[in-house]
């Protein structure tokens, strides 16, 4: 609440604003239907140049009732990665018949920048749009702020938690503004649906500090770096698959993100791919069963494919997560205990993080992975350290 409140506050270029504790503090949530009022108190520095100011807003929360959506469309936007001047990022048209996943990453390259989120429609008719969002950054460690989104995201959407906000004809709604600074990187994924009105228009635009994003709102989309992350792809179904294992069988594996299948564009002329399946959340239907007389342990494993990469992974409502690893081995992400004559069956819910290479393996296989990811300069780790040589005698 105080992060949406602090949002919508504008104050002026030099100016900052705080936000202080919200109050009540909610012991319970809230039932469906049901709503609450909370206070919000608002500090804005003058630093020097305004008065400061001080003050409260009331916030009416309600608890709406909606189902679970799965959006059908992707909008894929890491091209170009690293920003080097101000203007549109990317751009996309979210419709009430079809619901859409942002996918956004990029770095600042020189001069600090805001990167901004931007709904806007052009709608007569009271529009409403339901929003499901994580973000994650700023930071220059690429890997880490990829797995902290997708840690974010897995949790936000499996708990049910979104926000639904109104928009008049031509609204500005700053969805996010995150701060870069050199090298520094910014990512989110943003689920979408319009519940009435629209359509509406998603905008991802690069800013200098204290720029106008409305300047900038209706301009050009940047030129891209040349590797064609970008651009909008179908994911109705996309990313469902089946892992079966039987005691005593062979090892079951499936491989995630390659370049075939991938989210096939919308547009089939556009350049855009979605190689590795970033922004893509894999549904992995597993199924585990133990014929035999005694009891069984099935280990699922993660295995690099492509280089250094993290993994996470949302089972039975527990995150599990692997630290960096990049040699093509089995690690381990958790085990499972059958009983003779049992059968188990569970989701596994899983998404690209930011930062790693794929395509990656996903396994189930009776020998005992290794249990950890290794130091990240071990020589088995993600970013080895160079050995010495000895020198001649």
């Amino acid at each position: 609440m105080a992060s949406w409140v602090a949002r919508l506050t504008k104050a002026l270029p030099g100016a900052q604003t705080s936000i202080g504790p919200v109050s009540p503090v909610s012991a319970a949530p809230l039932a469906p239907g049901q709503s609450a009022q909370f206070t919000v108190p608002v500090q804005i520095a003058g630093n020097g140049t305004y008065f400061d100011q001080s003050g409260t807003t009331a916030v009416n929360v309600r608890n709406v009732a909606l189902d679970p959506f799965a959006p059908s469309l992707l909008f894929y936007d890491d091209d170009p990665e690293h920003v080097t001047q101000d203007g549109v990022l990317f751009r996309g048209t979210v419709t009430a018949a079809a619901p859409a996943r942002l996918f956004y990453y990029h770095d600042d390259t020189a001069d600090p920048r805001l990167l901004v989120v931007a709904l806007r429609s052009n709608s007569q008719d009271p529009t409403s749009v339901q929003l499901v969002a994580a973000k994650a950054g700023p930071n220059m460690d690429v890997m880490h702020v990829g797995q902290t989104l997708t840690k974010n995201f897995l949790l936000t959407k499996a708990r049910g938690e979104s926000v639904v906000i109104d928009l008049a004809q031509d609204e500005l709604f700053p969805l996010a503004e995150l701060p870069m600074a050199s090298r520094q990187l910014v990512t989110g994924s943003v689920d979408l649906r319009v519940l009435s009105g629209g359509p509406v228009v998603v905008t991802v635009l690069a800013i200098s500090s204290g720029a106008d994003p409305r300047a900038l709102l209706d301009a050009p989309v940047l030129p891209g770096d040349g590797h064609h992350r970008t651009g909008i792809f179908n994911i109705s179904g996309f990313g469902t698959e089946s892992l079966a294992y039987t005691a005593g069988g062979p090892d079951a594996t499936l491989v995630l993100g390659d370049t075939d299948p991938t989210p096939p564009s919308v547009d089939p002329n556009a350049p855009g791919h979605d190689y590795g399946d970033y922004g893509v959340m894999h549904n992995i239907n597993l199924a585990l069963s133990n014929p035999g007389t005694v009891p069984f342990t099935a280990y699922l494993y993660f295995k690099p494919l492509a280089g250094p990469a993290r993994g996470s992974f949302l089972i039975d409502g527990n995150l599990l997560d692997i630290g960096c690893v990049r040699v093509a081995t089995p690690y381990q992400i958790t085990s499972f205990a059958l009983a003779p004559g049992q059968t188990y069956r569970t989701t596994v819910r899983t998404m690209t993080d930011g930062g790693s290479f794929y395509p990656a393996q996903i396994g189930v296989t009776a020998t005992p992975p290794q249990p950890s990811a290794p130091p990240i300069t071990a020589p088995d780790g993600c970013f080895p350290k160079p050995q010495e040589s000895s020198a001649p005698s």
